[in-house]
């Protein structure tokens, strides 16, 4: 537990700098990839996955900053896919998590008719409904409810931001297996 906790301590977040070290980051996986010849997976938060640039809800005065997956966006086009994963509410087992304020995706996404679980913004007639500017919470390993209304990224445009988004309506704490 200690070293869970100090890695969150130690983690962008925690240290305040919600942009990272984006470009670092990028070049690691870039040449991972251009060392093995292999596909990559990169998970991380969605502050650091998505493909557009992002404004953090509590550093609003930087503006905004180039993400992990922007940069890989911007070397590989469409071969970088950014996928969030988010969800609306719940009991994460150390915070609970309330419902999302009506301005957010996660918000959007528990209200949409049916809700979806998974929604792929590549098709036009889906981009076109969801493209635009856009407010996603995130939960980090430093998140706090007191600071929920700040707990967030923004995005120019949420079609060019993300490819796929992944909703789940509630979240409970993990069970662990026999």
């Amino acid at each position: 537990m200690r070293l869970i906790v100090d890695f969150h301590a130690r983690s962008v977040a925690g240290r305040g700098d919600y942009a990272g070290e984006a470009a670092v980051w990028a070049d690691a996986i870039g040449e991972h990839r251009r060392r093995t010849g292999l596909r990559t997976v990169y998970w991380d938060g969605i502050s650091h996955t998505s493909a557009a640039a992002v404004t953090s809800g509590l550093a609003p005065e930087r503006g905004p900053q180039p993400s992990t997956g922007s940069l890989l966006r911007d070397r590989y086009g469409t071969g970088y896919v950014s996928v969030a994963i988010g969800f609306h509410h719940g009991d994460l087992g150390v915070v609970t998590v309330p419902e999302p304020a009506g301005d957010l995706m996660d918000a959007m996404l528990g209200e949409a008719e049916p809700a979806p679980h998974w929604l792929d913004l590549r098709p036009d007639p889906v981009r076109r409904r969801w493209d635009g500017p856009a407010k996603a919470r995130v939960i980090s390993g430093v998140y706090d409810p007191s600071r929920d209304a700040a707990e967030h990224i923004a995005v120019a445009c949420l079609a060019d931001a993300f490819d796929v988004l992944v909703h789940l309506r509630q979240v409970s704490p993990v069970r662990w297996l026999p």
